[in-house]
């Protein structure tokens, strides 16, 4: 909505200094106004950008957010195709030697030790579970 014009008194009318005067304001209100509509359609467009960076953004971090998930179905099916391989080996690895697979005990409460002692085992294929003990096939 444009500005009302300013109304002139009586003194304005009757002064030719006093017209001046009311004409410098207004070059001054008109001045003043077109400063603030530039410093507006600054802002706006600022905001219309920053708006289209988080837009831009927002869309890049969602494929790559796609892109890791399926990096992780990837990997978790090659680690079971490895603990495959893995188990595989060591089954035949012990029946080669003629030493014998049992059953693992039921574990009651679970340690560290028992547990990295199980993590060594998974690791070294020559390493095969008999009678409740770990035991390396030379």
């Amino acid at each position: 909505m444009p500005p009302k014009p300013r109304a002139r008194t009586y003194a304005a009318v009757c002064n030719d200094s006093a017209s001046e005067s009311v004409a410098t304001d207004d070059d001054e209100y008109r001045e003043k106004r077109d400063r603030n509509n530039v410093a507006v359609k600054k802002s706006r467009e600022k905001s219309r950008q920053r708006s289209r960076e988080t837009a831009e953004k927002m869309e890049r971090l969602r494929r790559e957010n796609e892109e890791l998930e399926q990096r992780t179905v990837e990997l978790a099916s090659e680690l079971r195709t490895l603990k495959d391989l893995l188990l595989a080996r060591a089954g035949r690895s012990s029946a080669r030697r003629g030493v014998l697979k049992t059953e693992k005990p039921p574990t009651s409460s679970p340690s560290s030790s028992s547990a990295s002692r199980d993590a060594a085992a998974l690791a070294d294929p020559q390493t095969v579970y008999t009678d409740h003990e770990y035991t390396t096939c030379n």
